[in-house]
């Protein structure tokens, strides 16, 4: 005990203290400035002018209309300037009959902002669509306010598809509309979107503006093809399916506003960008520009659209072609024309290929063929071989390995007669 008590002598002596009683308070936190504290959550119904939210049996769902005139200038072009074609102008690329009988005033634009890209619990938070009516574009985004609210927005969107023909969409083939099917059947209803006369705009923009633009995703085109610049309103789509996760858990609208302003210009972007598929499909100018007419020729002729398609890639072979691309296109035209029996006319073609080609022997051989075949001229025919091969003795050998065994058995065949 006379032990413990020295220990404990010695504690107080180094100022050590056993238990809190002794303990000097903290001092007290002075709160935060009132104007330092996170603002307070602001519905998105006060956010977005003209919103409104619409009840059904099955839920609500927040709607925001807008309507622009028709001479209202997106970029380059009107909202118009769409009206001025006829969907049968089309009808060559999307294989559909359908599309004879209507006129784009019969579609509905339609885009949507989702909860991810893929998998059972994705869904539609935002399906936006676009409609000519009267002398205007309306544009309506329907938005699910809860995920308890996603079969009221499917019932008011079936209920506007009713009065609608034909759908275009951006990728909407491959994501929207499969999504949006599933989502109705998720939720017990079925959906009239796989069934209607659907033009997707992305095949064709590959097809006409990727040898040219490289990307062709919307945002992609929207600067050197439609004129289009977004402001610092928007989002990039990566963001998306979070900052509606982020309002669901604050019910803060605020930054779901720029997903609004996102989906409104994707929608008028999708009304002149078909505008200019149309434009480049059906009424193609000889002065477009070069690289577009060879893409549009090429897919024309892969269509059996055989005048037009030549047409175009004589122009593209007047025109500024990269050299790569400018065989191409000779090339392209050259086996038009010998698919139709036009070989005599396609040998000018094959010669200017041979004299400004350095790594490719196929214009040689098309030459050599024809003179063999068609001219009879043995002496032509082995000169177009023999200038292949000695192509073909300047690369490296692995390269020339693959085609010098099939030269030079048809020089010993020609020789030979």
């Amino acid at each position: 005990m006379a032990d413990e008590q020295e220990f404990q002598n010695r504690l107080r002596q180094l100022g050590v203290v056993k238990g809190a009683r002794q303990l000097k308070p903290a001092p007290p936190v002075d709160p935060a400035p009132r104007d330092t504290l996170r603002p307070s959550p602001q519905p998105l119904i006060t956010l977005l002018p003209g919103a409104e939210m619409v009840d059904t049996a099955v839920g609500q769902t927040l709607i925001v209309d807008k309507v622009y005139p028709l001479p209202y200038r997106h970029g380059r072009h009107t909202l118009a300037d769409l009206l001025h074609h006829q969907p049968a102008s089309l009808t060559p690329l999307t294989r559909d009959g359908r599309f004879q009988e209507l006129d784009f005033r019969d579609f509905l634009f339609l885009d949507t902002e989702t909860t991810g890209l893929a998998g059972a619990s994705t869904i539609a938070f935002m399906v936006g669509v676009a409609y000519f009516e009267a002398d205007a574009l309306v544009t309506r985004q329907y938005f699910v306010p809860d995920l308890g609210d996603e079969a009221a927005m499917l019932t008011l969107l079936d209920e506007l598809l009713v009065g609608k023909a034909g759908l275009i969409t951006f990728n909407g083939r491959t994501f929207d509309v499969p999504l949006l099917d599933t989502r109705h059947l998720m939720n017990r209803q079925s959906s009239p979107l796989p069934h209607m006369p659907h033009l997707d705009l992305l095949p064709p923009a590959r097809r006409l503006w990727r040898a040219r633009l490289g990307s062709v995703a919307l945002s992609a085109l929207e600067p050197p093809l439609l004129g289009v610049r977004r402001t610092q309103e928007d989002v990039p789509g990566w963001l998306i399916p979070g900052l509606y996760h982020d309002y669901l858990r604050s019910g803060d609208g605020r930054e779901l506003v720029r997903v609004f302003y996102h989906n409104q210009i994707d929608l008028l972007s999708m009304v002149t960008l078909a505008a200019r598929v149309a434009q480049q499909f059906s009424q193609p100018q000889a002065d477009d520009d070069a690289v577009d007419l060879f893409s549009l020729g090429r897919w024309q002729a892969s269509l059996g659209q055989t005048d037009v398609a030549e047409q175009c890639l004589r122009w593209a072979a007047q025109g500024d072609l990269p050299l790569d691309l400018y065989h191409q296109n000779l090339f392209e035209l050259g086996w038009l024309l010998k698919r139709h029996g036009r070989q005599a006319e396609a040998v000018p073609l094959w010669q200017q290929i041979a004299a400004t080609s350095f790594d490719d022997v196929s214009a040689h051989v098309e030459l050599a063929k024809y003179y063999e075949w068609h001219e009879k001229d043995t002496t032509q025919a082995i000169y177009w071989t023999e200038q292949a091969i000695r192509l073909a003795q300047s690369w490296p050998p692995t390269q020339a390995a693959l085609v010098r065994p099939e030269l030079e058995h048809r020089l010993a065949r020609l020789k030979s007669k």
